[in-house]
């Protein structure tokens, strides 16, 4: 694992260097927390913003990432019009759910505070596509926010105008299943040993598909068709349309987990201008 990620970093590092003339005018970091890994970068165009904010949770199964892998990931966005909110978060296990959701909850009352943010997009890969649909429905649903022990006040924080995950774990089955390789230890240094149940409490439901709920903000779904999390993705988008919820998926054709960070086969470039359109329909729908 210390092997692989020396070199994840350094590829990382790289992208960056390489996309460095197309990013934003500005990257300016800040801590929203007491915590050393509560930080966040704000992201600001070079002609400034003319949309609304959008705030990234980078992935790594709960206990690994950062956030500076995704700078140049996220410059297209930036570019298109958006500031970006590139957010850092304190992993598991030494800090499990739902701490990580409640630091998420830090940053987005900070970005309403110190930055004047009335309104944002939430969006993240993985297990931050994970945190951005999670902190969107408990943001819909104050009483999941009351049961989560956010007792702070709603309207403290900025309006979710949209969610958007890419390939994220949206379910507990695809990562017990037998082809999502150490899906369980991650589960369980994430959630603790009770989330490998078939049902879980709600002290325990660390995916949306374990969460009932009556509001959710219009939501993006992308995964690619040879992900092992497919699944994870379809199930939650057949759940939204049948409730009625606003809600788009967008599969594609030969891509596999994290192809954010990985073209493959043109595809990042397709999701990217995606992302773009439906944020662009999300602010005027």
């Amino acid at each position: 694992m210390i092997a692989w990620s020396r070199v994840y970093t350094t590829t990382a590092m790289n992208m960056v260097t390489l996309f460095r003339d197309d990013g934003p005018s500005s990257i300016e970091t800040f801590a929203y927390g007491d915590h050393a890994d509560e930080q966040l970068d704000v992201m600001s165009p070079k002609d400034g913003a003319s949309k609304t904010a959008v705030l990234f949770i980078h992935g790594g199964g709960w206990t690994m990432g950062h956030k500076e892998f995704y700078r140049a990931d996220l410059n297209p966005i930036c570019k298109a019009g958006h500031s970006v909110i590139n957010v850092e978060y304190p992993k598991a296990p030494d800090h499990p759910h739902p701490y990580i959701l409640k630091s998420i909850f830090k940053a987005l009352r900070w970005c309403k505070h110190h930055q004047g943010i009335n309104q944002l997009h939430l969006l993240g890969d993985s297990a931050g596509g994970n945190l951005a649909i999670m902190a969107g429905l408990f943001w819909a649903n104050p009483e999941l926010r009351k049961a989560l022990g956010d007792d702070e006040r709603g309207s403290d924080l900025p309006d979710i105008v949209s969610v958007s995950s890419l390939y994220g774990i949206l379910d507990r089955q695809s990562c017990r299943d037998d082809q999502f390789t150490g899906g369980e230890a991650m589960l369980a240094a994430y959630g603790g040993q009770a989330v490998l149940a078939e049902t879980v409490d709600v002290d325990h439901a660390i995916t949306p598909m374990d969460l009932s709920f009556d509001k959710h903000p219009a939501c993006f779904l992308a995964v690619g068709n040879d992900d092992v999390l497919l699944q994870s993705s379809t199930d939650y988008y057949d759940r939204l349309l049948q409730a009625g919820h606003n809600v788009t998926l967008k599969v594609y054709e030969g891509a596999t987990h994290g192809f954010l960070s990985w073209p493959q086969n043109g595809q990042r470039d397709r999701l990217i201008r995606n992302i773009i359109t439906f944020l662009n329909d999300a602010e005027t729908g």
